[in-house]
């Protein structure tokens, strides 16, 4: 039985196809949703690195908020009721350490391909989640661009 679900949101081209299923899981088992959005700090290291901070970091942090305002409004237009969280960090720990605080069945995120050399350099952020989750992580695939 699934009562408390965490749908991981980002500014991918997913993001509407991972809302959709939350809310479909959500409504299916008479869930509790929430929605994270990660204000990822690792994003602002980099932008110190190039000495960019104040402006840039108020410019990601607007966005991230944003984004998650989106999804709320979009979940709302659907009839699903979530609360929204908004948290700084990494990505993966922060996901993990609200799942856990919220005891949560299921967490549902998404996943883009990334192929070559750089599938090599980088860590998986949907494969270091499912190994780090207190819970069951369901993935939703980016599809394929056919051209």
């Amino acid at each position: 039985m699934l009562e408390t679900i965490l749908v991981a949101v980002d500014a991918s081209d997913q993001q509407h196809a991972v809302l959709l299923h939350a809310a479909e899981i959500t409504r299916r088992f008479d869930a509790k949703l929430h929605v994270v959005s990660v204000f990822d700090l690792n994003q602002i290291a980099e932008v110190k690195a190039a000495d960019l901070v104040p402006e840039i970091f108020d410019t990601l942090e607007a966005e991230t908020r944003k984004l998650l305002e989106g999804a709320r409004q979009l979940l709302d237009a659907w009839g699903i009721e979530a609360q929204c969280h908004f948290v700084q960090g990494s990505v993966v720990e922060q996901i993990v350490l609200l799942a856990k605080k919220l005891n949560a069945d299921l967490v549902v995120t998404g996943h883009r391909y990334v192929s070559g050399l750089r599938r090599l350099l980088e860590r998986s952020a949907a494969k270091a989640l499912i190994d780090e989750s207190p819970c069951s992580v369901m993935i939703i695939r980016e599809k394929e661009v056919a051209g």
